[in-house]
């Protein structure tokens, strides 16, 4: 069993590391000049640009599972029943999917994505380290078997995404620049 101690060290590390890939992402994007933003390769469905946006997405959904996980107290949740039973409405998806960004858009792309940010990190922190790492079972449709979820395990799963994505803003503009006839800056 961990002491509480280490449960604390785990959040506290948990919070810098979601930090941490915040701030990998805002780098590897502040690489990509405004007119790549609209940029959308062969075989993707989004912008370069719509990253950002993109990136809401999880933090909006996973904040709205671990409010319900806590309105339960902890009990098994089928998210099939709520309003967190698609990770993505189709309409936000079809409006990502159509934006084509520009650099007039960055400043206040980048502006929501650090205020939701702050919202998650704000709501990592504000728990104690036991209840940050309690765990709910959890179904997400339309898996039919419960997924256990804690704070935790949401923060790490948002840090992975923004990693996911500083990967790929290097290949997109590597892309981008291909398609241009533009070298590597």
């Amino acid at each position: 069993m961990t002491s509480v101690s280490q449960q604390a060290a785990a959040q506290t590390a948990s919070i810098a590391a979601f930090d941490r890939a915040y701030e990998d992402f805002l780098a590897a994007f502040a690489q990509a000049p405004d007119a790549a933003l609209p940029y959308v390769p062969p075989g993707e469905d989004y912008a370069l640009g719509v990253l950002p946006m993109h990136l809401l997405d999880p933090m909006h959904h996973y904040m709205g599972v671990l409010e319900l996980i806590e309105e339960t107290d902890y009990a098994p949740l089928d998210l099939a029943t709520t309003s967190e039973a698609e990770y993505i409405k189709p309409e936000r998806h079809a409006e990502i999917t159509a934006a084509r960004p520009t650099g007039a858009d960055r400043a206040r792309m980048l502006a929501e994505l650090e205020m939701e940010h702050q919202r998650v990190r704000q709501r990592a922190a504000a728990l104690d380290p036991v209840t940050f790492a309690r765990q709910a079972l959890v179904i997400y449709p339309p898996a039919p078997q419960p997924y256990p979820t804690s704070c935790r395990d949401i923060l790490d799963w948002l840090t992975d995404h923004y990693n996911e994505h500083v990967a790929q803003v290097g290949t997109l503009l590597a892309d981008w620049r291909a398609s241009q006839g533009v070298s590597q800056a």
